[in-house]
């Protein structure tokens, strides 16, 4: 599955391939669904999962991560927002 991953470089979105098999969701209506998260794969609880500042849907809605990706992703964005 190919979904778009944002390029701080760049500063645009490029392609990002995630296996077939995961179960990446911007959105559930049973927020104990296992899903897996779309930056390291680690299956997950939808209703405990954070907000991607990265990975985005078309539409602009981010897919769902895990608290370390999380982390990881808001310490990349705030070292950009200061540089």
């Amino acid at each position: 599955m190919t979904l778009r991953k944002w390029n701080y470089d760049k500063h645009k979105y490029e392609p990002y391939n995630v296996p077939d098999e995961w179960v990446c969701k911007t959105f559930s209506d049973d927020m104990t669904e296992i899903i897996n998260c779309c930056q390291c794969g680690k299956e997950i609880i939808f209703g405990k999962s954070y907000v991607s500042q990265e990975v985005h849907a078309p539409m602009g809605f981010g897919y769902m991560v895990c608290e370390n990706c999380h982390d990881v992703e808001m310490r990349i964005r705030f070292k950009e927002c200061a540089e």
